[in-house]
């Protein structure tokens, strides 16, 4: 151990005459340590944002999305997902179809958006089976009718019972063939399906508006044969989504645009980790401040310690080896606090409750729409789901619709 270091530790713990220099260094190691704990507790929480964000978009989003670089939709979609379904590291594969619509059930209107997707597979790369809270995904209760899995929003919008005889109407305008003005609904492509379903994610973007109906019948309507909005591809087990993304684009080449989860909610993570970075650097502005109380705890410390330098320079000690006891104390004053606030903010208990609590304010307690009726007695329940609580809760919304 060099001189200046045992000096430097004698001086921080040895009594002083005068009980201010105490107080001010331990206000000095007080600012540092609860500056850092606040830094950490932010950024793990920002963190924890980062992975909720990243769980709640895990249920509809899928891990890799092909898109056409060029234009609304993929012209040979089926023979892509079949190049793509070859590729080493790929589980699954599925073609969807996106187009907005028009929604049309006892006199009742909304505009949505109808999602095609491949009836079969499509659980293989998204889990919309598990977010469903009403009914049975893809039950072909209805003979000859297609089924269709509506969003929450577009069901309460349609006041749309689960299993029942009454049908819901699609309209989109016409792609190609003539028009007549005579006749403005020979404008517009119309079909019905039977409503198997409601799911619920939590997310206004998908909620609000989606209607998941069969592949087939999203082409027919659309006036498509073998084309795609995009193709959802699910990595095998141990690959990660950012691995499979590059090798799918090195194999696809520029036509394509392949991203990850990342890269299809990218607004979302941006945000987030704008910020994050934020806070770090306000909380970062505030250590700095905070540490300029150790310069007035040294300072007060040489005056304490007059006599003692003066005692070290009659024994030969220099001037540099003096500047270094006390530039030594100010360090481990830094140190004592830096440790004492990692202490504190990284104790594993306290960000866990913290995060768990904002995690389940953002996706319990404020549902993203109004609750979807269920079959209880009072057709006015919903569930919540979520791990946290797993309650039954009675609203006041539309009454039994069945």
């Amino acid at each position: 151990m060099s001189p200046a270091l045992r000096i430097a530790i004698r001086y921080l713990f040895s009594p002083k005459s005068h009980s201010a220099v105490n107080v001010i260094s331990a206000v000095s190691v007080a600012g540092v340590a609860v500056a850092t704990a606040a830094i950490i507790v932010v950024l793990s929480v920002f963190n924890g944002f980062h992975g909720l964000i990243a769980t709640r978009l895990g249920v509809l989003d899928p891990p890799v999305k092909i898109v056409a670089a060029d234009g609304k939709v993929i012209e040979n979609a089926d023979s892509l997902a079949a190049a793509v379904s070859g590729l080493p590291g790929i589980r699954s594969v599925a073609v969807t179809l996106e187009e907005r619509a028009l929604a049309v059930m006892d006199g009742r209107q909304a505009p949505v958006r109808i999602k095609g997707v491949p009836v079969e597979t499509y659980d293989s790369v998204t889990g919309l089976s598990s977010a469903v809270i009403a009914g049975e995904a893809w039950s072909d209760y209805y003979p000859g009718i297609s089924p269709a899995v509506l969003g929450v929003g577009a069901a309460n919008a349609l006041l749309a019972p689960v299993g029942s005889e009454r049908l819901v109407g699609l309209y989109v305008p016409r792609r190609k063939g003539r028009i007549n003005p005579a006749v403005p609904m020979a404008a517009f492509r119309a079909d019905s399906v039977a409503v198997s379903a409601v799911f619920s994610v939590n997310q206004p973007e998908y909620d609000a508006d989606y209607v998941y109906v069969p592949l087939p019948l999203a082409r027919r309507l659309l006036q498509y044969t073998v084309q795609g909005s995009a193709v959802e591809v699910m990595p095998a087990p141990g690959v990660s989504d950012v691995d499979a993304a590059r090798a799918i684009a090195s194999a696809v080449g520029p036509r394509y645009d392949v991203l990850d989860r990342a890269g299809q909610q990218s607004g979302a993570f941006q945000i987030v980790n704008m910020e994050k970075w934020t806070g770090f650097m306000l909380l970062a502005f505030i250590l700095i401040i905070a540490s300029f109380n150790i310069i007035s705890s040294m300072s007060l410390l040489i005056i304490e310690k007059e006599d003692n330098t003066r005692t070290l320079k009659a024994l030969g000690a220099s001037p540099g080896l003096i500047r270094r006891i006390y530039a030594v104390q100010g360090w481990l004053v830094s140190i004592a606090g830096g440790v004492a606030g990692m202490v504190l903010g990284g104790m594993d208990q306290t960000r866990r409750r913290l995060i768990a609590t904002l995690a389940h304010g953002l996706s319990c307690r404020i549902p993203s729409r109004r609750p979807y009726p269920c079959h209880d007695a009072c057709g006015s329940c919903w569930r919540c789901h979520c791990r946290f609580c797993r309650q039954t809760r009675c609203i006041n919304t539309v009454s039994s619709l069945h």
